[in-house]
């Protein structure tokens, strides 16, 4: 793709972009979305000077924030703004008590608007955020543009290989530093015409690590968790659950859509499947669990991994590529994942090299496994203990990329 192309492209699109915004600020709470902040228009009192961090979504705001504290660790007068695209981001962006605006969409004006608002001393992006009027603008400011916890999936990779052309050239060679999750990405980056990329480990390996395994209850001992499933994933998952309850009648699944507004098509689905459902609700007394709970909320896995002895990674048993089994490693629960897990290659090989997950081929598999587990919990809970060890090996990212930006910020 050529730059012209692009920006005819950003043109036709536009009035898509405004029903967007407009779509976003009617379903957004009171006074938390702000309509023209993706045009470019950002409210007084945002600091200037300091650090502009990007982070889109929720797991990009939870990766970063282990960056955060790093940052206000080493320099504690720093100005730290950030911006997020999705609303469960922004949640998560004011939890770390940052000044939060939503991020433009990439036209140039809206793009030109932001910087010369905020004039940063740095900006950096989570992980692959690569907007090429964001990059031009930021040359043209003199602001360093930094792209931190960079990964390429396959997919992605291939993607770019194939019509990225002279617009991904140009953009990459206005990035001052990528850092990578790993050596596969960074390979990927520089194969792709990036000038400086450097593998600095995964910053969500930085998540807090128990010193022990986190108990589960007894109540929940014959519950299993499907976190961030799919369509077409429900179904087998489901399946999974009915030879389940054929071992364990009074087992009970907790299910987690990756996208929270499906739930009542997750409902529906259950009820087809014979199996009685409830939305998830954590003052339910035990007797009153039904076969099937759906979660209908975002930001909620984290506690529920906690609870839970199985957990079964979703993404992976359709093609969509997984989902970071860091976050239940790192309080001692192993997970079960399909074959699919592309976009997390390297943290699912980390923990397959410790024998500290396990793969099921399909829904029969997952049963089998899932019944495995609540037959010898006292082994799944040792595999969990080793998952979790793994991620304690593994931790330091943010100091490495921390130091990699003392050049802009000392």
């Amino acid at each position: 793709m050529r730059r012209w192309q692009y920006q005819v492209a950003l043109g036709l699109i536009a009035p898509w972009l405004l029903w967007d915004a407009w779509r976003r600020y009617r379903h957004a709470r009171p006074g938390h979305r702000r309509l023209l902040e993706q045009f470019g228009r950002l409210r007084d009192g945002l600091p200037q000077g300091g650090l502009w961090l990007h982070a889109v979504s929720l797991g990009e705001v939870r990766a970063a924030a282990m960056l955060v504290s790093e940052l206000q660790a080493r320099w504690p007068n720093l100005p730290i703004v950030i911006s997020t695209t999705t609303e469960t981001g922004a949640e998560a962006a004011r939890a770390l008590d940052l000044p939060h605006f939503y991020a433009p969409f990439d036209l140039a004006l809206a793009q030109r608007r932001v910087l010369a608002r905020l004039r940063p001393r740095l900006m950096v992006v989570m992980e692959t955020e690569l907007w090429p009027n964001l990059v031009r603008a930021a040359g043209r400011a003199g602001v360093p543009l930094v792209i931190a916890n960079a990964r390429l999936s396959d997919r992605s990779y291939e993607r770019y290989a194939r019509w990225g052309g002279a617009l991904l050239r140009e953009v990459l060679s206005g990035i001052e530093l990528i850092c990578a999750q790993s050596p596969a990405d960074r390979d990927r980056f520089l194969k792709l015409g990036a000038a400086h990329a450097e593998d600095c480990g995964n910053l969500k390996f930085d998540l807090p690590v128990s010193e022990e395994v986190v108990p589960v209850s007894a109540e929940r001992r014959l519950t299993w968790l499907a976190a961030s499933t799919h369509p077409g994933e429900e179904p087998q998952v489901l399946a999974a659950h009915q030879a389940v309850r054929r071992r364990y009648p009074e087992a009970s699944l907790i299910l987690v859509p990756r996208h929270p507004e499906r739930a009542a098509e997750v409902r529906r689905l259950v009820e087809r499947a014979g199996l009685s459902v409830g939305t998830w609700a954590p003052d339910r007394p035990p007797g009153d669990w039904p076969a099937v709970e759906v979660v209908d909320r975002a930001g909620l896995l984290a506690g529920l991994f906690a609870e839970v002895p199985v957990v079964f990674m979703g993404g992976s048993l359709v093609a969509v590529g997984g989902h970071n089994p860091i976050e239940p490693a790192a309080v001692g629960r192993a997970v079960l994942h399909g074959p699919a897990v592309q976009n997390f290659r390297p943290v699912f090989a980390a923990l397959d090299g410790r024998d500290a997950c396990r793969e099921v081929a399909d829904s029969e598999a997952l049963g089998v496994a899932v019944i495995e587990c609540f037959d010898q919990p006292e082994r799944w809970a040792a595999t969990g203990a080793l998952a979790r060890g793994v991620i304690a090996e593994h931790r330091g990212a943010a100091d490495r990329l921390v130091d990699r930006l003392a050049s802009w910020l000392d």
